[in-house]
């Protein structure tokens, strides 16, 4: 009996830590930097030219996302079980992206072979 209820609350502490950082995902994200050590001077400019502080994520509740980009794209997205990536689905098409760091007013996603740090905004 005991072993079945250290079970049980661990597998409601696991969803309850998910569901916390699902609500902490909820908003709108902007690219702030890339972290990438290797990007060339031209690469760069065209970083900061056409992506950062341009580019956003926005989280719904409902589990949709609109990415601004140079068009609005929407789709779905969810967290992983143990908050390392998000999945997004474009168009029937799922991506994932991994999770760096997290938290309420920062992340970094591994995005290819980009690493970005976000803001919350």
């Amino acid at each position: 009996m005991r072993i079945i209820t250290t079970v049980i609350f661990f597998l409601a502490f696991s969803l309850n830590m998910n569901s916390q950082n699902s609500q902490a995902l909820i908003g709108k994200w902007v690219f702030k930097e890339a972290l990438n050590k290797g990007i060339d001077k031209l690469g760069r400019e065209t970083l900061n030219k056409d992506i950062i502080n341009k580019w956003t994520y926005e989280f719904k509740s409902t589990g949709a996302f609109i990415w601004s980009c140079k068009e609005t794209v929407y789709g779905k997205w969810t967290l992983s079980k143990d908050s390392k990536s998000i999945t997004l689905e474009i168009e029937g098409q799922k991506i994932e992206v991994k999770i760096l760091e997290f938290s309420n007013t920062r992340l970094v996603l591994k995005m290819g072979l980009g690493k970005f740090l976000m803001k919350k905004i």
